[in-house]
């Protein structure tokens, strides 16, 4: 069977609740897929959901309790030649 009817065929399987993801999956081929674009971008922040939580102080005592002194190991530099 061809790519193309393969292709096809695998899209006439899907529910169509599945085929708005493959119509911006095959668009978004179309554009260079290395740069996204801001409107790819907000339509991905869609799908994250937000935070809604109140325990910031929380989070940052756990961070500043978790906090170890620093060791660094100078010889040999590696940024010297």
């Amino acid at each position: 069977m061809q790519l193309k009817a393969q292709l096809l065929a695998e899209i006439a399987a899907l529910p169509s609740d599945r085929l708005g993801a493959v119509l911006d999956f095959v668009r978004s081929l179309h554009t260079d897929s290395s740069i996204p674009s801001a409107q790819a971008f907000l339509s991905h922040l869609k799908t994250i959901g937000t935070w809604s939580g109140n325990d910031l102080q929380d989070c940052l005592e756990a961070v500043q309790n978790s906090r170890g002194e620093a060791h660094f190991d100078s010889e040999p530099n590696p940024f010297e030649s």
